[in-house]
């Protein structure tokens, strides 16, 4: 379980790291994505600041999903599983799609690695036993 919450804390460094180079470079990296083209980089101003603020917002959330976890939320755990899918899966598309400058790329290759392992060790039997649906008696129905 503590490799979970701690992979989980690692995602959101990486993801918060990001953030941060964004609007450090900020300027740079809206030129990078425009390639040169005066309305592409009106778009790219208008939305390169929408995953960092995002992810900041979402590192409130990730406090309250460890704390969930601890106290053995199956609901939370099932969360947690579908972060590491969609998360690894969004990461290679957005890596796929050649928006970005390599050190971004670079940061979200790291970041989707650090989500498959995430994954893995969400689906070891020892934790997916903490999270089991509890069993029916067959007393349920009255």
């Amino acid at each position: 379980m503590t490799r979970v919450i701690n992979l989980l804390y690692v995602n959101l460094g990486l993801a918060l790291l990001q953030a941060v180079l964004t609007f450090v470079f900020y300027a740079q990296l809206v030129a990078y994505q425009a390639h040169g083209s005066a309305e592409a980089y009106s778009v790219f101003e208008n939305t390169t600041w929408i995953r960092p603020v995002a992810v900041s917002l979402v590192s409130l959330i990730y406090v309250g999903i460890a704390r969930k976890l601890r106290a053995g939320s199956r609901a939370t755990y099932i969360r947690v599983v579908v972060i590491a899918v969609v998360g690894s899966l969004g990461l290679a598309y957005a890596i796929s799609t050649g928006q970005f400058p390599l050190w971004m790329e670079t940061l979200m290759g790291a970041q989707a690695v650090v989500l498959v392992g995430l994954f893995v060790a969400a689906m070891q039997p020892s934790v997916r036993t903490l999270f089991a649906k509890p069993r029916s008696t067959g007393l349920d129905c009255w």
